[in-house]
């Protein structure tokens, strides 16, 4: 597997009480990053950490569990390396964040981001000299090998655009 894109994740009152909770909701503490890959760019991210370092680091972590499960199934991985959540503002134009991978000297691991916003921004992937986008479309998990470049941008017709990156080996 490369990549695959799974809409409709969840049902329909799942998503969205998820989707009241993170993009609607205003209890979410987001914390401020000044750039996506520190020395790689210069454009702004928000973003609160659900697990990190082999624990769990957010109250709001539970409310993810059905998300999390969904993740495991697809790719058949349970050991989760990180969550958190990223929260782009609409900036009036789209901004490109900074190429990368989310680990740099982990092997095999398996990326997803999980969508809470239909927007027109998204992800890029860097697959065979080719640069695939994948739209942000509410309630889709995109699932991609880790050692894929990628990248996220900005929307500009929606206040926000909140996800998920997950993160398993």
């Amino acid at each position: 597997m490369k990549y695959k894109l799974i809409e409709d994740v969840l049902e329909k009152n799942s998503f969205d009480e998820l989707k009241n909770i993170w993009q609607e909701g205003s209890n979410i503490p987001w914390f401020y990053n000044s750039n996506t890959i520190p020395g790689k760019d210069s454009e702004f991210i928000f973003t609160h950490h659900l697990y990190r370092d082999n624990q769990v680091s957010s109250n709001f972590y539970e409310s993810i569990s059905e998300i999390i499960f969904n993740v495991s199934s697809h790719t058949k991985k349970n050991k989760l390396l990180r969550v958190k959540a990223n929260m782009y503002t609409n900036q009036g134009e789209k901004k490109y964040h900074a190429k990368h991978t989310d680990y740099k000297d982990i092997g095999e691991f398996t990326t997803a981001v999980y969508n809470f916003t239909t927007c027109n921004g998204g992800t890029v992937l860097f697959l065979n000299n080719k640069e695939i986008l994948i739209p942000s479309i509410e309630n889709s998990l995109l699932i991609f090998d880790g050692n894929i470049t990628h990248q996220g941008f900005t929307q500009t017709d929606t206040p926000n655009r909140v996800l998920l990156n997950i993160d398993f080996v």
